[in-house]
């Protein structure tokens, strides 16, 4: 049977550490993406001393191995590189530092890293995308070496620049696939996001399914959610367009063995854990169908 995972930050920022991830265990699924995101940093575990951020993160391991919840992934904070910020870029820098050692402690095997967006880059020459994102991952590179856990490069979708949207370039699945071969590291791997991807399908991007089957095995995890290709809606699959038995199909032509991890929106307010708990055999039943729901 495969594995079902769910990006669980609103759930442990809403309900703590604790009870959130026995919702996570108690509503079906094997495994959880922690989003590290969500901590402030005025205030937050990121803001503590060194044996505070252990303990935090060390506290989180050991519930979520109590529950038999493997920690499949991580998120980072997807701060990226700004153009003429180097003081923003140097916290970007201190702070991927402190999620792939947060992933570590957690024993997650990747941390998912944005590339540089093309939102706040505006329409650059593909030369200067290219260095901008080559000199940030080989910033971030030794650390990913020394937590040995793998930088994740997600696929990206639409960007918006002065209201319009364009196609991120590194939605372009050429210019992805650059990024990862210039990546001088073992440490490193893909992560498909299928709705950042379906939404960019309308500025010439292949849709998930063949963006998968041209990405291929270096894929090892997964980002599924559902949009009418438009927005960037983090919707439940069937609830949007996509092509889901289609995209199960390129899944398994690649011989993907891992969870089948969702990150949807969460904004149910005081019915978030029912949500989840429906959102977890919902989710059971459309995996178990290879992408339909149909009987």
């Amino acid at each position: 049977m495969k594995k079902i995972g769910i990006s669980c930050r609103a759930l442990l920022v809403q309900y703590g550490i604790d009870r959130g991830l026995e919702i996570v265990k108690e509503s079906g699924f094997d495994a959880v993406d922690i989003g590290l995101g969500g901590y402030p940093l005025d205030k937050g575990v990121y803001s503590k001393s060194e044996d505070e951020f252990v303990s935090y993160f060390t506290a989180m391991r050991e519930k979520a191995e109590s529950l038999g919840l493997e920690i499949s992934q991580t998120h980072g904070r997807t701060g990226t590189y700004w153009p003429e910020d180097e003081a923003h870029n140097e916290e970007v820098r201190r702070l991927t530092e402190l999620d792939l050692k947060a992933s570590s402690i957690l024993g997650s095997p990747c941390c998912v890293i944005h590339f540089p967006n093309s939102s706040r880059w505006d329409k650059q020459p593909p030369d200067v995308m290219r260095k901008v994102s080559s000199d940030m991952f080989d910033t971030f590179i030794p650390w990913a070496e020394e937590y040995k856990v793998k930088i994740a490069l997600e696929t990206f979708g639409a960007a918006r620049i002065k209201g319009a949207r364009i196609r991120d370039f590194f939605a372009d699945p050429t210019e992805f696939k650059w990024q990862y071969d210039h990546m001088n590291t073992t440490y490193k791997t893909m992560c498909v996001d299928t709705g950042h991807t379906h939404e960019a399908e309308s500025f010439w991007v292949p849709p998930p399914e063949d963006m998968i089957r041209i990405l291929g095995s270096d894929i090892s995890i997964l980002h599924l959610h559902d949009n009418n290709s438009h927005w960037d809606d983090h919707l439940l699959p069937c609830q949007g367009n996509i092509n889901w038995p289609a995209v199960f199909d390129a899944l398994d032509d690649i011989g993907y063995t891992g969870v089948y991890n969702f990150e949807l929106a969460m904004r149910f307010g005081c019915m978030l854990e029912e949500f989840v708990r429906f959102a977890g055999k919902y989710l059971r039943a459309f995996v178990d169908g290879h992408g339909s729901l149909k009987k």
